[in-house]
């Protein structure tokens, strides 16, 4: 089966190729070009009008799943429901490849446990025919007992393709004070001071045992070959001890001084979308503008709100912070890089999977997606 997306502006990973076509035959690409040269006789032909052809977006970090089973404190809903609301969602925003950011605490934050992760999986498993790719991101939070043996569960059983290390413990990293940690779980879950009390006690009880879970949990994924990131860290001193534990990636460093350093390593890093689109972070955390106009930014991801991120590449290139296909990088080819998924995802090139997306500027210049193509099928379009 062949479609030919034809008379497009083709974003490719280094230059635009305006009235442009696209050849795709089953479910990969196969040739590219300019309109001069277009293929002529294809039974399934695409005219998008002038419109921009994109890869389709890969989302390394995202937890907007916990929102739709728990929108509000305890008010719960069924998981299949929720993932295919996801799923919608996800395309809608031109994302063809979710990596899902799932916690594994002792529920310090609504539904982030080691039974949500199991239960994620397995329904997972149970949708057949769901629009776009699926994957399962384990945010190991190293003061979790629970965390620790399900994270070692998860990895043995190829649950997961990228495992995050956290410490959301009060005074460094995201939390700089113990009541800014307070504000922010009191403001998210709505535990109670007690509650609170209890679970800083347990996290102060936990930390001895940190080390010796870094050190278990990153041999197991480097065992497994699976992507490594680490989380929130704020000096470069913390960051200088990740490489060697095979850590390829820095999410959402905390100040310019950990990302520099990071970058320095060869660490990609990796800022939330919702921050560029924001002009700020929302926990009033380093600039991911700022990151990137210091050329030490290799990944965006939507972190909490899967719309920024189709937002972030192109106000980035009304901006003149970067180009199109530079600011389009930090969404598609480099995050492929990011967890070695680049031979097949993230850029417009022959021999690639055929996860394409198109996308109109509305009147306020904002993109709007109307057609996503995965596996070389249509799977959603909009008008």
């Amino acid at each position: 089966m062949q479609t030919l997306i034809k008379n497009g502006t083709l974003v490719l990973p280094d230059r635009l190729v305006e009235g442009g076509w696209l050849l795709i035959e089953d479910e990969r690409i196969v040739e590219l070009g300019e309109n001069a040269t277009c293929p002529q006789g294809i039974a399934g032909e695409i005219d998008v009008a002038g419109n921009f052809v994109l890869p389709g977006l890969i989302d390394l970090h995202c937890d907007s799943i916990e929102k739709l089973v728990e929108p509000r404190p305890n008010v719960h809903f069924d998981l299949p429901l929720a993932i295919g609301e996801v799923d919608h969602r996800l395309a809608a925003c031109g994302i063809t490849t979710e990596f899902h950011a799932l916690s594994l605490d002792d529920s310090e934050f609504g539904v982030r446990s080691t039974d949500f992760v199991r239960r994620f999986a397995q329904a997972l498993q149970a949708e057949p025919d769901l629009l776009i790719r699926h994957e399962i991101h384990a945010r190991f939070e190293v003061t979790s007992k629970n965390g620790f043996e399900v994270v070692k569960q998860v990895i043995a059983e190829r649950k997961v393709r990228l495992v995050s290390i956290m410490d959301h413990s009060p005074g460094q990293g995201q939390y700089t004070s113990e009541q800014a940690f307070r504000d922010y779980v009191k403001r998210t879950v709505n535990k109670t001071d007690e509650e609170l009390d209890q679970l800083l006690t347990m996290k102060r009880e936990q930390a001895s045992n940190i080390p010796e879970r870094i050190a278990t949990v990153t041999r197991m994924a480097r065992e497994a070959k699976l992507a490594l990131a680490t989380h929130d860290d704020d000096t470069a001193a913390k960051v200088e001890q990740w490489p060697s534990l095979g850590v390829t990636m820095a999410e959402f460093p905390t100040t310019m001084e950990a990302a520099r350093r990071a970058h320095e390593l060869g660490l990609a890093v990796c800022m939330g979308a919702p921050n560029v689109v924001r002009g700020k972070s929302s926990g009033g955390n380093l600039s991911a503008l700022a990151a990137i106009e210091a050329g030490i930014t290799d990944v965006l991801c939507a972190d909490y709100y899967p719309a920024a991120m189709l937002g972030a590449a192109f106000k980035l290139a009304a901006m003149q912070v970067l180009d199109l296909p530079q600011a389009v990088r930090l969404v598609t080819l480099n995050p492929a890089q990011a967890v070695g998924l680049a031979d097949k995802f993230g850029s417009l090139e022959p021999g690639k999977m055929a996860d394409v997306v198109i996308v109109q500027l509305n009147r306020l210049a904002h993109p709007k997606v109307k057609q996503v193509i995965v596996n070389g099928r249509p799977r959603l379009t909009l008008h």
